[in-house]
């Protein structure tokens, strides 16, 4: 699924992009959390986490799953389905992860963990760019999007 959505032209930009020498005006850093009017100046608005780089480590990973702090909550919704099922499994699965977190956000949580922890022989895991992709569409056409911070674990495996 990657491979199909990769870039399939080389872009040039003049001059070329240097994130190295040029770290003043380029960052990695994502602010999460829910985001509100940035035109009014509110305390609300200060309620979001800074992180430095969009890859996190297993330990700030279970930091952020255990957070619980003003208007920070997470949950963890598991990205799996039978493997028996196949296709129709796989569809099921997803309408069923947007529904959950559909409701996950009506219920107050602020960041969504998709994870695809527990593969075993019955279970296999959603591709994590669809269930992201079907996560991301269910709540912008539920006009909630903007409330909820969504963050990928996806479990290395060797091929």
């Amino acid at each position: 699924m990657f491979s199909y959505f990769k870039q399939l032209f080389a872009q040039v930009t003049n001059p070329p992009i240097d994130p190295i020498r040029e770290e003043l005006v380029m960052s990695l850093i994502s602010y999460i959390g829910t985001e509100r009017n940035i035109l009014n100046e509110a305390p609300e608005n200060c309620h979001t986490l800074k992180i430095p780089h969009p890859i996190l480590t297993n330990r700030d990973l279970e930091k952020l799953r255990h957070i619980s702090s003003g208007d920070l909550l997470a949950t963890t919704l598991p990205t799996l389905f039978r493997a028996a099922d196949g296709q129709v499994g796989l569809k099921h699965a997803l309408d069923d992860l947007s529904e959950r977190a559909a409701y996950a956000v009506a219920s107050g949580y602020s960041l969504l963990i998709l994870s695809d922890r527990g593969v075993n022989e019955t279970m296999a895991p959603i591709p994590s760019l669809l269930a992201m992709a079907a996560v991301h569409h269910r709540l912008v056409r539920d006009k909630t999007r903007t409330q909820v911070a969504l963050i990928i674990e996806a479990e290395s495996r060797a091929r």
